[in-house]
């Protein structure tokens, strides 16, 4: 059983359609690869390339002068391991990288401006800018500038040098309040420098500084080592190569200062702890003579009773926090000295203190490191001098409250253990009074000599330690020209990527137009709403007027018509007469174009042909023929008229016109009249071909009643004109069975997107073929020959 259903949207996709539809708009696939590579090559040319450059060193874990462990363990006089992490923290901290910019000359940066690329002159540039030392750090600024010759230069904030200022070489200078000054270097070249474009740039160090602490990279190698990979990327080598070495070294150099004032300082710090129980000792022994010299030198014995195990372990633990609490008073003491070489890290003298106090007082001396530079460098006025000061007071008050925090927590362990040896001396006071008194003052004595013995040992060591100060790291591969490898874009992806690009934008921009589209433009397009056969299709025409097949009869859209009747003879099945009606879905489809030229081929084919203008509405067709309208079929339906008085005959031979007369007020009412179906009785004795011109069957129901009269229906689609929605009514009355013998013509075809190529054979049942012979010469009118033009010789 035949479905006469319209096809799935999806299954009725085609594919094939699609693909004509990109081959149509193949130059959008070629501007858009044109375009695409255009600009990966650009992409590629001007691109600036940067490049990534690594140094390594080696961080020493435990070391001593002699290549062992330190044995400095109860009290940690140097740090017997580096960890990581901490290393890391201060490698990346701002301090660092500011300090590292002060020994560099990175306050100004030079670069040449060419048509596309700007270079960075690092080490190259022709001149060089000097600042006055009361310019502040933070100070930003950038002039173009261009050399003018051996003695005088002219430099501007814009590139097209407006309001430009001329200076001397070798002299210092006011420069919009900055007082500076250039001179040439030995880069300059006579002739070829004034030719450049150059620029240069003042930075503000502490912003730099916050850049390279973000850029800079630090990483194990492998992992869990202690080799510490540095390695920064950039476009210019030898500055990055620069960097990297000045900040190996520095960090190197700055690690050995700190641990030979850290020696230093606990050596003082021992030494003072040394006289003060030395006098203790000294008394307490002098305290043990006069004892014995009182009782006469009699035979004294230490009690030891369970309690003297007890005391001597308390009085253990409260020397040490003693020792722990003098440490924290004397941090306090030198964070509020002017000395500041008094300053030392305590996580080496073995309290227990370990990273927060470490990275407090360890930002701090690198403060005063760089305060102590400063003062060398600039004037004690200048702004970075004066901004420096506030940073080290806010990081003195930060690190003050901290040691407060430590102290009060060390002076309540030490108040808890008095409260315990009280409690132990009472007992001990229960004891004979002479050997109880000699029994205190002898663990005393012993304690205070036990103390100063182990802060003697502990001084010799920190003075071994000083002494033998190594680094605790070394380079282990220097930055250079072999560590360098380039890290910038990858030309082939940027090909790949940009011509992906270049495919993917028109396709879907092609296949947008395509899923979108409402009007008829493939042979796919109709067949998704209706599974009405398609008669034929009728070529674009640039012809004036509607008589093509007259007028040029040799035209590929005369030889449409030919083939379209054809095939409405097979349907026929060779009847003598017939009658067709043709309509559409709206005006401006091309239903009386169809109508004359089908009827001109019948005629010139030996058929006696009658065109009936059945548009009541809107009389036209006359004037193709340059023929009246004052009589037609208006007047014969209400019997004004006879048949034979509203026949017109054309020019051409064989064809005859009924117009539709003057319109009247009932249109509808009068087609439905006995006197239509009287009408066709008469016409269709005396032509072979009787052809109906009708009203847009989407608008009036008028052809619909003429359908009763017609052997054959065609309903005319034009291409980008027709919308698919419309082709709904037509199909209904299709499937409905209201329309027989019914099929489409598509008309103003400009390309063959419908789906038939030339020569093309395709049927719907009933096993006919067309072959309209598009492209021969012979199909083409003299005045109808088609331009050659570029694009049309690749069409084929």
């Amino acid at each position: 059983m035949e479905n006469n259903q319209p096809k799935n949207v999806i299954e009725s996709f085609d594919f094939k359609a699609l693909g004509a539809r990109m081959l149509k708009y193949w130059y959008l696939f070629v501007v858009s690869l044109l375009i695409g590579w255009v600009v990966s090559y650009y992409t590629v040319r001007y691109s600036v390339p940067v490049y990534k450059t690594y140094g390594k060193t080696l961080l020493k874990d435990e070391y001593s002068a002699w290549g062992e462990e330190y044995f400095i363990k109860g009290m940690e006089l140097v740090s017997a391991r580096n960890r990581l992490v901490n290393e890391v923290g201060i490698i990346s901290s701002y301090n660092l990288m500011r300090a590292v910019l002060d020994e560099l000359d990175f306050r100004v940066f030079y670069y040449d401006i060419g048509n596309i690329k700007t270079t960075e002159l690092y080490k190259s540039s022709p001149f060089k800018v000097e600042l006055d030392s009361n310019v502040v750090d933070q100070l930003r600024a950038a002039y173009y500038l261009k050399v003018e010759g051996q003695s005088t230069f002219s430099v501007a904030n814009n590139e097209e040098f407006e309001n430009k200022q001329n200076f001397p070489f070798n002299q210092w200078v006011d420069l919009n309040g900055i007082k500076i000054r250039i001179t040439l270097t030995e880069n300059y070249q006579q002739g070829r420098t004034e030719e450049k474009l150059l620029y240069f740039t003042i930075n503000d160090l502490n912003s730099l500084a916050k850049v390279y602490q973000s850029s800079i990279g630090l990483e194990t190698e492998p992992m869990e080592s202690s080799i510490l990979k540095f390695s920064l990327v950039g476009p210019t080598i030898d500055k990055e190569v620069d960097f990297i070495n000045a900040l190996m070294k520095y960090y190197i150099e700055n690690g050995k200062k700190e641990s030979s004032e850290i020696a230093t300082n606990t050596i003082r710090f021992v030494d003072e702890q040394l006289k003060d129980i030395s006098s203790d000792l000294r008394a307490t022994e002098n305290k043990m003579e006069s004892f014995k010299l009182g009782n006469n030198n009699e035979k004294l014995q230490i009690n030891s009773n369970t309690y003297i195990p007890q005391s001597n372990a308390l009085e253990q633990k409260f020397l040490e926090t003693q020792f722990e609490y003098n440490f924290y008073t004397e941090l306090i003491k030198n964070l509020e000295s002017s000395d500041e070489s008094k300053m030392f890290i305590p996580n080496v003298i073995g309290v227990g203190i370990r990273d927060p106090l470490y990275v407090s007082i360890t930002e701090l001396m690198s403060l005063y490191t760089r305060k102590t530079r400063m003062e060398t460098q600039a004037s004690d006025s200048s702004t970075a001098y004066k901004l420096l000061l506030g940073q080290i007071k806010v990081t003195k008050q930060i690190l003050a409250a901290n040691i407060e925090s430590k102290l009060m927590q060390t002076k309540f362990t030490l108040d808890q253990l008095k409260e315990q040896l009280l409690t132990i001396d009472n007992k001990l006071g229960e004891l004979p009074t002479i050997e109880s008194e000699y029994t205190r003052i002898n663990r005393i004595y012993n304690l205070n000599n036990d103390f100063y013995n182990y802060l003697l040992q502990k001084r010799s060591e920190a003075a071994m330690a000083e002494a033998s100060n190594v680094p605790k790291a070394k380079v282990l591969e220097p930055a250079s020209k072999y560590t360098v490898s380039y890290a910038g874009i990858n030309s082939s992806s940027v090909y790949t990527l940009n011509i992906g690009v270049a495919l993917v934008i028109p396709f879907l921009i092609v296949l947008l137009l395509f899923l979108f589209n409402t009007k008829i433009m493939e042979k796919g397009d109709i067949e998704s709403v209706t599974t009405i056969p398609i008669f034929a299709t009728i070529g674009h025409t640039k012809t004036a007027g509607n008589l093509v097949l007259i007028d040029h009869p040799k035209s590929i859209v005369a030889e449409s018509f030919r083939s379209l009747r054809t095939n409405i003879n097979y349907i026929t099945k060779q009847q003598q007469t017939f009658t067709i009606l043709i309509t559409s879905s709206i005006s401006g489809e091309g239903k009386t174009f169809c109508s004359i030229n089908l009827a001109s081929a019948y005629a010139v084919s030996g058929k006696k042909t009658l065109i009936i203008g059945a548009d009541l509405r809107r009389p036209k067709i006359f004037n193709d023929f340059n023929l009246k309208n004052s009589l037609g079929l208006s007047t014969y339906l209400i019997g004004k008229a006879s048949l034979q008085e509203v026949i017109q005959e054309t020019e051409q031979e064989n064809l005859y016109l009924i117009s539709s007369g003057p319109i009247p007020p009932n249109p509808s009412e009068l087609i439905e009249t006995d006197k239509m179906a009287e009408f066709f009785k008469e016409a269709q004795q005396l032509y072979d071909i009787i052809i109906i011109d009708t009203p847009p069957i989407g608008l009036v129901t008028d052809a619909m009643i003429l359908t009763q009269y017609s052997d054959v229906n065609l309903y005319v689609v034009r291409q980008r004109y027709t919308n698919k929605s419309q082709l709904e009514l037509i199909n209904q009355l299709y499937v409905d069975k209201k329309v027989a013998n019914v099929g489409i013509v598509v008309n103003d075809l400009k390309e063959q997107r419908i789906g038939y190529r030339y020569g093309y054979n395709y049927g719907y049942g009933y096993g006919y073929g067309y072959g309209y012979g598009y492209g021969g010469g012979a199909y083409y009118g003299d005045d109808e020959v088609r331009k050659k033009t570029f694009f049309n010789k690749f069409k084929k």
